[in-house]
């Protein structure tokens, strides 16, 4: 398959995009009606932009990996996600107790700590700590690794995993918003990242997904205005199909050159994630303990922006300090 060895740079920044995107919807404060639109707007879209590079970059994995085991292949997939989503699951537990009890929040996260709870937050991801996206995200790649190597050459069609991907999605957002819901939306967004991934490397050379491309960029707007005044419709769904898609070609283009913010914004990006929820509850406490509520739009968007610098700002630290302590000791 033609353009299997270019690394595809643009991905960086849509990352790191989706990170800043999905901040703004867990910044549990009251606002304005107009931020609660933007809200609601960068978390549909941030997950599935996350949700669909994902699939992209592991329909790479796979295809460069015919020769490796199924289990391997999980096992490299686990490494990746498993270890680090235990311990944000384990610091939220015990961190987001401490903070209610700090605050003073009658019947906080202490007096939801039953084994059953533990075991919903460790396998589920628990909804108040908003980490149900990594275990979905892991069970998708699971399934769809082992999919990808089954010998029906129909489920290995880069188009009928571009339609059947785009049909799960939509039905997953459409039929509610439970875990189950979550699950099968993830799954669907995972699995159309795979075959949009496979139809753009095989014709990344042609002239006809360079004018897409092109044509991409000029719809990205009109896709983000009817995603914002769209929203609760059906035609909301279509909408950001369309604005994450867009965004995938847009931004697949290998001709992009390597950026290093747009490679630290990737290499954080899932810190961030994991972060930013403590950070966005400590404020929204301490908003309602000050009286400051209603926020208005301005407020809530510098907010927004303080929550993601913060988060942003701890993820590096101990990458920083480590990289300071090797420098000291190679010194020596």
């Amino acid at each position: 398959m033609r353009g299997m060895k270019a690394r595809y740079n643009g991905l960086d920044w849509l990352r790191g995009l989706a990170a800043l995107s999905v901040v703004a919807v867990h910044l549990s404060v009251g606002t304005t009606s107009s931020w609660v639109r933007v809200a609601a707007f960068g978390s549909q879209t941030g997950v599935d932009l996350f949700a669909v590079a994902s699939g992209f970059l592991l329909a790479i994995l796979l295809d460069g990996s015919r020769d490796k085991p199924i289990w391997g292949l999980i096992a490299h997939r686990a490494a990746r996600l498993i270890p680090t989503y235990l311990m944000w699951t384990a610091f939220y537990l015990i961190a987001l107790s401490l903070l209610d009890w700090g605050f003073g929040v009658p019947h906080g996260y202490l007096a939801k700590l039953s084994p059953r709870f533990i075991v919903t937050a460790v396998l589920r991801g628990a909804a108040e700590v908003h980490l149900w996206f990594v275990p979905s995200l892991f069970f998708a790649s699971v399934v769809l690794i082992a999919a990808d190597r089954l010998p029906w050459v129909a489920l290995r069609n880069s188009w009928a995993y571009l339609a059947c991907g785009a049909a799960i999605a939509l039905t997953g957002s459409y039929i509610g918003t439970n875990f189950f819901c979550h699950d099968v939306r993830l799954f669907g967004w995972v699995m159309l990242g795979m075959g949009l991934s496979r139809v753009v490397r095989s014709l990344d050379a042609s002239d006809g997904l360079r004018r897409v491309r092109r044509f991409a960029v000029f719809a990205l707007l009109p896709a983000f205005v009817a995603c914002l005044f769209a929203q609760g419709t059906v035609l909301w769904l279509v909408a950001d199909m369309a604005a994450v898609l867009l965004l995938m070609l847009a931004f697949s283009d290998p001709g992009i050159p390597r950026s290093r913010i747009g490679a630290f914004l990737s290499r954080t990006s899932l810190g961030v994630y994991y972060f930013h929820v403590f950070v966005s509850r400590a404020l929204s406490i301490a908003i309602r303990r000050w009286h400051l509520e209603p926020l208005d739009f301005w407020f809530s968007l510098s907010l927004w922006l303080l929550v993601w610098l913060i988060a942003l700002a701890a993820v590096c630290a101990p990458a920083a300090a480590a990289a300071r302590t090797a420098n000291r000791s190679n010194a020596q």
